[in-house]
């Protein structure tokens, strides 16, 4: 509830200023994301399925402004792992976007990324281990948008975010216990997105 509302306001601060030549685009986003953490791989053994919203705030010139929340998800595997991993992400980047010509335009962007997410599964000891936590980090962006038709585009991009975490609690085979030296556990990822941003006003063809 937290992104829907933060994003529903930044829609709404946005609609005051976009007739002073800002535009706001929003739209769905879907990517496979996959942690970085090499554990993942080899426990886990596919990447899982990340999907939000993406918002973006269009100022004259190259300079573009992009939130967006999103849900990961990755349930247990019948090849072995018998775990889930959830987690929500927030990221805030500025992005230098460029037209290359008419309808195509490529971008590329840094900022900033919030993770709060839950772990449970069998560790390497046959152990059924749970926990959750948070973290804040970096993320950066490159991809490429076309005008697909009127209001509606079509968006392609690469993200990486750099995160760590470190936790010295857990629920252990059901009993709540300490960890020591505490557990650290790499929150970065990788993902490629796909983005349906509709033109909401302030641009050409937007439906307000």
């Amino acid at each position: 509830m937290k992104i829907v509302a933060t994003i529903a306001l930044l829609l709404c601060f946005s609609y005051v200023f976009a007739f002073d030549g800002i535009s706001v685009s929003a739209g769905p986003m879907i990517s496979n994301l996959a942690p970085i953490d090499s554990v993942y791989e080899n426990r886990f053994l596919t990447p899982g399925t990340s999907a939000g919203l993406a918002v973006d705030i269009d100022a004259p010139g190259i300079l573009d402004f992009r939130i967006s929340g999103e849900y990961f998800w990755k349930n247990s595997s019948p090849l072995g792992w018998d775990g889930e991993l959830s987690a929500f992400l927030i990221s805030i980047m500025p992005l230098a976007k460029y037209e290359v010509f008419n309808r195509f335009s490529l971008f590329a962007g840094a900022g900033g990324v919030f993770i709060t997410g839950k772990y449970s599964g069998t560790d390497d000891f046959g152990e059924f281990v749970e926990a959750e936590g948070n973290s804040a980090g970096f993320t950066f962006t490159v991809g490429a948008e076309v005008v697909l038709a009127g209001p509606l585009s079509g968006r392609l991009e690469y993200r990486r975010s750099f995160a760590g975490f470190k936790t010295d609690n857990a629920i252990i085979d059901g009993q709540e216990s300490s960890i020591y030296p505490a557990a650290e556990a790499d929150l970065g990822s990788s993902q490629f997105c796909v983005t349906f941003p509709v033109s909401l006003f302030g641009g050409p063809g937007s439906i307000f």
